[in-house]
């Protein structure tokens, strides 16, 4: 008896460790996002990138500081990020636009050779067919706008999101450790192809956002 109380206390912080790192991440890349400095935000990208947590955040991390290389000319540096976030993220996350950066790293950087192996991995049926199987395991998705340690900021972001034209815009709430965090979430989709849908239509705006779900 005391063996099986023991092994669940220890799952049981084992799931709360790992929860307040996701919830940390959130708050970090969000701040991230929001700061106009480059080299500070790429010093907050590096910290989510440390955590090694694999969560969402932990991935759009490394494609934002692949991102944030490519700009300043960085294409090797560029290349080898944006090759980990498109082979390794979750399938979820990558997109024509993350494979297309890619592809220009490596042409940047001189890279032909490699740019037409991973044109063709990245592009495969098999590619493609592995990432729908993926997509599915989740039965809930919804659209994620941001993460903040005050209802204030949440708030804000939401009532910017509404007048953007977006609806059914909401602020949850989660309390992890004392702390509370509030997400600006869209509301809930049944499946993979209805959020992906609605986030094709907002890449045709200048909204950051991730899909996720559970």
């Amino acid at each position: 008896m005391r063996t099986l109380i023991k092994k669940t206390a220890i799952l049981i912080c084992a799931i709360n460790i790992l929860f307040s790192q996701t919830t940390d991440s959130a708050v970090l890349y969000q701040e991230a996002l929001n700061t106009i400095d480059a080299d500070k935000a790429s010093k907050i990208y590096d910290k989510i990138i440390q955590s090694n947590n694999k969560s969402d955040y932990y991935w759009l991390s490394i494609l934002k500081k692949a991102e944030i290389n490519y700009a300043i000319g960085s294409y090797i540096s560029a290349s080898s990020l944006f090759k980990e976030f498109n082979m390794e993220a979750p399938k979820h996350l990558i997109s024509d636009d993350s494979k297309d950066l890619f592809f220009k790293s490596l042409t940047a950087a001189g890279q032909m050779d490699s740019l037409k192996v991973y044109q063709k991995k990245l592009n495969s049926a098999a590619f493609s067919k592995k990432t729908k199987t993926i997509a599915k395991k989740n039965k809930v998705w919804f659209l994620q706008f941001g993460a903040y340690s005050k209802k204030e900021s949440a708030d804000i972001l939401k009532q910017s999101l509404i007048e953007d034209g977006l609806a059914d815009i909401q602020v949850s709430q989660v309390m992890n450790r004392g702390k509370m965090i509030y997400y600006v979430r869209s509301n809930n989709f049944k499946s993979y192809t209805l959020v992906e849908k609605q986030a094709n239509k907002l890449k045709k705006k200048d909204i950051d956002f991730i899909i996720s779900g559970y």
